[in-house]
């Protein structure tokens, strides 16, 4: 019989005491990672509170130590180097004995500047308006717009002037794109990044009459290419220091001032009209830029105290217009995408012209349309009045998490997370995680791999206000960031590399990974109150840890005792089929990151991948570090074919689709591109409606979908929506 690997057999504390062994017999390694082999004692020490949710900083704290002293390993400094002066000073403190609440005590970040702001430093710094056609811009020109450049323009903060109205946008020749996940590249003929409408139709003027394409691109979350190609425009609704540079800031300290918004970042509460009304009385309407950020929009509702949105993705470090044009969403079997929120689209066309839709029956295409009808600059979402979250965070183990499916064997499951489970205690689990996906407003599941315990973080909201707290408060965002730092640095170690190979542990880097990051969760004893904004994002400056994503939302089939009823059978199959796909391929560990599950609901959007999901959906994804980009799409693939493989209750395939933000072009199912499958299976009859109501709102405004291909798509649309175009 093959041997299995360790992660298979042993507990996260056993692989732990394996790595510990190895430092004992090494001194050698000893002295390369200083203090590693004490912490690791400490930690197994069942009379220690290091490593567990008691002294969480502590454990952070000894392992940033051991790579700070390493005089072999340079991660440390690396990643220190990149943080603003004050930033250094406070890693620092903390990694010398400060506490966090010392050390976060009136985090302020350096500003991020705006738009506005940045222009008057290019200005000031010398950069040259150069007279286009059609353009009164900054033009900065190539030899000064290279990756350096970009990475490097503003790197502290400098006191607001009197603003250079002159100048509408600032305009990059030939600025390399690479989106976040660093797995989409391209070079635009310019990137602009305009402060308001009108210079958003300038922009589309001059793509018309020189022929150009043109594509908006927010934070650059999405990993599939849904953003531009060589040789187009690309409008960037944020400054490129702010989306190019690792780590960002956006989120972190409440205390530290925003820019001044432009006219694409404003947030205003609207009358509603006979046209554009909330669908529930009791809501508001609310107008927002498409350049304003999560974040931005956060503060607005904590401020505004009377009306929040209702759901919306963890990240912070999104904008509006790019949460909306990729569908994105929340969480809660009674929520939908956030484009099921847009009442009105206010839009430049292919000709330059300002355009609403407020009918119905449209918004089902133009709010989620992926930047294809033109450029948005205005969106009008309902929001519900302001609630409060029942935050109430635990670790579970894996097995009383989300039990495994009633036909998986005890021989299937993993030894390293078998528990003995009385039928009843088992039966008990089942029901109360049915019942958490069944009834929560918010219902969402994390396990990192090889972990003994998953991560939980169902709650439900109040209209009481008593007792409310801010979420984070400085402190737990200050460790947010330190706990993000290490990870970076975790994964960087060239040292933790050579460790895991000399003691023969592949899932040793990987172990400690999942363990730090695992500790950097809350588990709280009792509810804490917060903001229901603040819930949605309860997680901080994640954008700081570049990861790879594949994305699937897979419908909830009906109960066979009570059709009007979800099952969540094969939600339990699909959580633990990506459990056993990471352990069988432990000795190379392509998952890095962890797998994710949230429930929620349909969705009326036409090329929403929840349509039709009228039980509700399960949404669910695997991620994984930069580090094994190399390792990631067989392994993305193989899981994928899991995922794919389930059919309905009369054994047809369902109709699991992908988020369309997430990676999914490129990846095969059964042999063929996913994208063939989408659009001869999938999505074939969505495709077609969505294509006839883009048809009807261009008659009304006068363009053809011809107009649309040549002007506003990509070479990934092209395929999909206007092949026969």
């Amino acid at each position: 019989m093959t041997e299995q690997p360790r992660a298979w057999t042993h507990s996260v504390d056993e692989r732990v005491a394996v790595i510990a062994t190895h430092l004992h017999a090494s001194p050698a390694m000893q002295t390369k990672l200083p203090g590693l082999k004490d912490l690791l004692d400490d930690y197994l020490d069942p009379s220690s509170s290091i490593g567990t949710d008691e002294d969480q900083e502590g454990y952070h704290r000894r392992l940033l130590r051991v790579f700070r002293d390493s005089k072999d390993d340079f991660a440390y400094e690396q990643w220190l180097t990149k943080l603003q002066l004050d930033d250094q000073k406070r890693v620092e403190e903390f990694v010398d004995g400060g506490s966090v609440e010392k050390a976060g005590r009136g985090y302020k970040h350096g500003v991020s500047l705006g738009v506005r702001e940045h222009i008057e430093e290019l200005v000031r710094g010398g950069a040259k308006p150069v007279v286009v056609e059609g353009l009164n811009n900054v033009i900065v020109e190539n030899d000064q717009s290279k990756e350096g450049f970009v990475q490097n323009t503003v790197d502290e903060l400098i006191q607001p002037f009197k603003h250079h109205h002159a100048y509408s946008s600032i305009v990059y020749k030939e600025v390399p794109f690479q989106n976040w996940g660093l797995d989409v590249q391209y070079v635009p003929s310019y990137t602009c990044i305009p402060t308001s409408v009108a210079a958003i139709q300038q922009i589309i003027r001059y793509a018309k009459t020189h022929d150009l394409g043109v594509r908006c691109a927010g934070f650059r979350h999405s990993w599939s290419p849904i953003f531009g190609r060589n040789g187009q425009i690309t409008i960037s609704l944020l400054p490129l220091q702010d989306v190019t540079k690792i780590p960002n800031f956006t989120a972190l300290g409440k205390a530290f001032p925003q820019s001044k918004p432009t006219e694409l970042e404003t947030i205003e509460s609207v009358v509603a009209t006979s046209s554009t009304r909330p669908k529930t009385p009791r809501n508001t309407l609310v107008r927002i830029g498409v350049s304003t950020t999560n974040e931005r929009l956060r503060r607005w509702c904590i401020d505004n105290g009377e009306v929040t949105i209702p759901l919306n993705t963890i990240m912070v470090e999104m904008t509006i217009g790019g949460t909306n044009g990729s569908i994105c969403h929340g969480a809660g079997r009674q929520n939908t995408t956030l484009s099921d929120l847009v009442r009105r689209v206010e839009y430049i066309d292919c000709n330059g012209e300002l355009r609403i839709v407020e009918d119905s029956e449209h918004l089902k295409a133009a709010s989620g349309c992926f930047g294809l009808m033109g450029v948005i600059t205005h969106l009008t979402l309902e929001f519900h009045p302001m609630t409060y979250a029942l935050m109430k965070p635990q670790k579970l183990a894996v097995v009383h998490t989300i039990p495994p499916p009633d036909n998986m064997l005890e021989e299937d499951i993993p030894p390293a997370l078998r528990i003995d489970i009385t039928p009843e205690k088992r039966q008990a689990d089942i029901e109360a995680f049915e019942k958490h996906c069944t009834d929560d407003y918010y219902v969402e599941y994390f396990w990192f791999p090889y972990a003994d315990e998953c991560w939980i973080n169902n709650w439900n909201n109040t209209e009481d206000s008593n007792g409310v707290i801010d979420y984070p408060s400085e402190a737990q965002t200050f460790f947010m960031f330190v706990s993000q730092f290490t990870l970076n640095l975790l994964q960087d170690s060239k040292v933790l590399n050579e460790l895991a190979n000399a003691v023969n542990l592949d899932t040793a880097a990987v172990t400690l990974l999942s363990r730090t990051a695992m500790l950097a969760l809350p588990a709280w004893d009792k509810p804490v109150k917060t903001y229901l904004t603040d819930a949605l994002h309860f997680q901080r400056g994640i954008q700081n840890v570049r990861v790879l994503d594949m994305e699937v939302e897979m419908p909830l089939l009906p109960k066979k005792e009570n059709p009007s009823k979800p099952s969540f059978d094969l939600v339990r199959r699909a959580w633990w089929d990506a459990i056993l796909e990471c352990y069988k391929h432990s000795d190379t560990c392509p998952q890095r990151m962890p797998l994710e599950m949230r429930i929620m609901g349909d969705s009326e959007i036409i090329m929403a991948p929840q349509r039709g999901n009228t039980l509700g959906t399960c949404s669910i994804e695997i991620l994984t570090l930069e580090s094994a980009k190399s390792l990631w799409k067989p392994y993305a693939e193989e899981v994928l074919a899991k995922w794919l493989s389930y059919t309905d209750t009369e054994g047809k395939p369902l109709r699991s689709r992908p988020h369309w933000a997430k990676q999914w072009a490129g990846f095969e199912v059964n042999g063929r591109p996913w994208l063939e499958k989408m659009k001869d299976v999938d999505n074939k009859d969505e495709i077609l409606e969505f294509k006839r109501v883009l048809g009807k709102i261009g008659k009304d405004h006068g363009w053809t979908l011809a107009n649309l291909k040549k002007r506003f798509s990509n070479d990934l649309f092209d395929s999909l929506f206007f092949d026969n175009v």
